[in-house]
């Protein structure tokens, strides 16, 4: 079992902060940074490989990797679930995400998502402009999921998934991880709304890598709009209204000396069981060029 103790409060660093992250569930990316690390002006990679418990049982592997230089980020997400969950619910993902960082925070260039649901491919592209305003290229499109589209005065100036990651853990300045992120992943749009928990520690598991002092981050979903007419039961739902899920509990702190903190664990709750995320692996790269953001989309007109 793990245990987790509150620490006294920290006083944050108060130099230019960055950080590298990446999620582990699709539609979860959501984390908070526990302190400020600087931006490193060559690139530098970071590959991370977490297990997903639901009910004790491993169930999903995910690999993150992030690159992060002064003024630019990239990061990508693989996923596939695994096991019984895997025969239940077959489901796979491949996410990246390229932008900018200014001192406002991230400025995302472009996402594109691609994966299998129960067998049917499914593909999100986002596009952003100077503006704020989001280009979106989604299949299969709203109308065949019994959902309405999002209206495009809910998109401007939101993020996706992984940069909202990007952006929440470039926002520290003393604030911990107390934040609304307005986040818009091509189908749906909500806020994952972070609350500061504070220092704690994570004790010692066979499962992960990580034990020791980690900041807690709370984050909330909130829906706004994009969801399906007729909800189903979907794999974190507990019961009731329109895809609630419960709080998502985050951890995230240093892995290695100096360097910027990740997250280290994650637990939820679902219909299956209480979900538990550890870190399996970490591994560090340096290079003179960051991964290749792909063609610059054209301005939005």
């Amino acid at each position: 079992m793990t245990h987790r103790t509150a620490l006294p409060a920290q006083r944050p660093a108060k130099h230019p902060a960055a950080a590298v992250v990446a999620g582990l569930i699709a539609g979860i990316m959501c984390a908070a940074f526990a302190g400020l690390f600087p931006l490193p002006a060559h690139a530098q990679r970071w590959q991370l490989d977490y297990r997903v418990h639901v009910g004790g049982v491993a169930v999903l592997d995910a690999r993150a990797e992030l690159t992060l230089t002064e003024g630019r980020y990239s990061v990508q997400v693989d996923a596939a679930t695994d096991g019984f969950l895997g025969r239940l619910f077959p489901w796979e993902t491949r996410s990246l995400s390229v932008g900018t960082v200014r001192p406002d925070g991230v400025a995302p260039i472009r996402h594109t998502q691609s994966g299998l649901l129960r067998g049917s491919p499914r593909t999100v592209t986002l596009d952003y402009g100077p503006d704020g305003r989001v280009r979106t290229q989604v299949s299969p499109p709203p109308e065949e999921e019994d959902r309405d589209p999002v209206p495009e005065d809910l998109t401007r100036q939101s993020r996706d998934p992984l940069s909202g990651v990007v952006d929440m853990m470039l926002a520290g300045h003393g604030e911990g991880c107390q934040r609304t992120v307005p986040i818009y992943d091509g189908r749906r749009r909500y806020d994952m709304i972070f609350t500061d928990r504070g220092m704690t520690m994570v004790g010692e598991s066979r499962h992960s890598v990580f034990s020791g002092a980690a900041r807690q981050c709370r984050v909330s979903h909130k829906p706004i709009a994009g969801y399906e007419r007729t909800p189903r039961q979907p794999f974190w739902q507990r019961g009731g209204g329109r895809e609630e899920r419960p709080p998502v509990d985050l951890w995230i702190a240093p892995v290695e000396g100096a360097g910027p903190p990740l997250p280290v664990r994650l637990e939820t709750d679902s219909g299956f069981g209480g979900v538990v995320v550890h870190l399996t692996a970490v591994r560090k790269t340096d290079q003179t060029a960051e991964r290749p953001a792909g063609p610059v989309p054209s301005p939005l007109r």
